[in-house]
């Protein structure tokens, strides 16, 4: 197997990495599709429902979770046109998207891509990329 597509089957994110370019003209939205979940915190809540009526949006049963449309198979907030109906106020789990920190007892977090996500198509990421995706990942999962 050669380094390269090693590492394109590699969920482990490092420098060098392809970087990421958010291809949803190409790839369907896979991003707002089953099998995700996307649990929601309280600021989440409080931010999404600037934009939206919450009420139509939110599955409350075990946690808040965004609902999936009536056909089951997208994120309530998927329009038509395949893009996010609330961009500007999404939660950390769609802003994050693919990417996410992986923890396990007594190592350093890592981050990990999902590889189901094609844009993985971009240059390869440079260690002052990966240091600021990792910084990012880091503020959103302290902030709820």
């Amino acid at each position: 197997m050669t380094d390269d597509a090693r590492q394109d089957d590699d969920p482990v994110v490092r420098p060098g990495t392809p970087s990421f370019q958010c291809l949803a003209d190409e790839c369907g939205a896979m991003c707002c599709r089953n099998p995700y979940r996307v649990d929601l915190g309280e600021n989440e809540v409080i931010r999404l429902a600037r934009q939206v009526d919450v009420s139509e949006v939110l599955d409350e049963r075990a946690s808040m979770v965004l609902m999936l449309q009536p056909e089951g198979d997208a994120c309530a907030l998927l329009g038509d046109d395949l893009r996010c109906g609330a961009y500007e106020v999404r939660p950390n789990g769609c802003r994050d998207y693919p990417f996410h920190l992986e923890s396990e007892a007594g190592q350093p977090p890592r981050v990990v891509r999902d590889l189901a996500c094609p844009g993985f198509v971009g240059p390869p990421m440079s260690e002052s990329e990966y240091i600021a995706l990792v910084d990012s990942l880091n503020r959103r999962s302290e902030m709820d």
